[in-house]
């Protein structure tokens, strides 16, 4: 198994006595907790367990299994419906029909582990494709299954787009629509205990929504966090196609001539966008990325008096944007990661890397 992404450094408290939990359910717990759910939609037993499946208002399908013999729960799992804006996960800051594979490999630092008996990739009647990704649980004897999925009609668009690279970046594309956790005892009933660890892979730590924190960090390892992350898997090379300014860009025709300027030279981030800084006063600037392949303009998420001081590292070959920048007021300086999939902007990272004058020093000083 490759790996695609090496873990982005985010700060996750681990207590390892306390249990990961879903809709404050824990592996171990008797199946009495069920009891606030009222009953279940559809009940199923094999095997010695019981599923039970509760549907929530949220649009989630909630799914406890228990042991008939003791009455534990040995699995735990919430489905989205994919209707409306997805609600969020449980885990960290991981929200259903918004969070990548990408994100997903990116937070775990691998691809995860490969069970044989288990396809990372399928397809449903309906045309989507799922891919799953499996970690185990730091200090516990669980495993966590998160399932992505791409829907016929994103399918498409990436194939128009990609052609024979389609594949290659549906990690962009697919977005979280379930959640599991088991014990691995009970999961390798159904998946076997034949598996394969990906190159560097590390258990992950169960993250529950108020765990996951900013903390201030005087560096942050460059070795962890690499422009290769998230690869572009094609480099750009037909003819400029610049903005249209009196139609689709007429909002940035204010800076024409910079913008043009600034893609006479060809695409210098990811595979096909030239990246325009412009200054707006002291210590002030603000970014636009163009497409040289279609000629479209997009705002960059940083920039201006809220970012003073913008410095910028990216790379041809690759989607992921590092910006450094001050707060003036708070006389605190940041570095910021952001991913770039067609048009939108995913902040992957936020660190406090000192006080202002941490700002005079490079983003490759800041991060190392």
């Amino acid at each position: 198994m490759t790996v695609v992404v090496a873990v982005v450094a985010m700060t996750i408290l681990h207590d390892a006595s306390r249990a990961q939990e879903i809709e404050d359910l824990a592996l171990g717990n008797d199946k009495a907790a069920l009891w606030p759910f009222g009953a279940p939609g559809k009940t199923e037993s094999n095997g010695g367990y019981t599923t039970n499946d509760y549907y929530l208002p949220s649009g989630i399908d909630f799914s406890a299994t228990f042991e008939i013999s003791t009455g534990r729960l040995v699995a735990l799992g919430k489905n989205w419906a994919g209707v409306g804006n997805g609600p969020p996960a449980g885990f960290g800051d991981f929200r259903f029909g918004k969070t990548t594979l990408s994100d997903i490999k990116l937070r775990a630092a691998s691809s995860g582990i490969l069970y044989k008996r288990v396809s990372p990739v399928s397809s449903s009647s309906s045309g989507a494709v799922e891919f799953s990704a499996f970690y185990d649980v730091a200090a516990s004897a669980n495993v966590v299954r998160f399932v992505a999925s791409i829907d016929r009609g994103a399918l498409g668009k990436l194939h128009d787009r990609y052609t024979d690279k389609t594949f290659e970046n549906t990690g962009s594309a697919a977005t979280l629509r379930s959640l599991t956790i088991s014990t691995r005892d009970y999961l390798e009933r159904t998946a076997g205990n034949e598996r394969v660890l990906d190159l560097g892979y590390k258990p992950v730590s169960w993250a529950t929504p108020s765990a996951v924190k900013e903390t201030a960090t005087p560096a942050i390892s460059l070795a962890r966090i690499k422009p290769s992350q998230l690869p572009v898997f094609r480099v750009y090379d037909g003819p400029r196609n610049f903005p249209d300014f009196s139609g689709r860009d007429s909002k940035f025709s204010t800076y024409r001539t910079r913008i043009t300027n600034g893609m006479t030279d060809g695409p210098t981030f990811a595979g096909e966008y030239s990246v325009i800084q412009i200054g707006c006063g002291t210590s002030c600037s603000f970014v636009y990325v163009a497409d040289n392949r279609t000629g479209e303009v997009f705002e960059a998420p940083v920039g201006g008096e809220d970012n003073l001081s913008l410095d910028l590292k990216y790379d041809v070959g690759s989607r992921l944007m590092i910006s450094q920048w001050g707060d003036y007021d708070a006389n605190k300086c940041f570095v910021q990661f952001y991913s770039f999939d067609d048009g939108d902007w995913t902040e992957l990272l936020k660190r406090e890397v000192g006080t202002l004058d941490a700002c005079l020093k490079t983003v490759a000083e800041n991060i190392r």
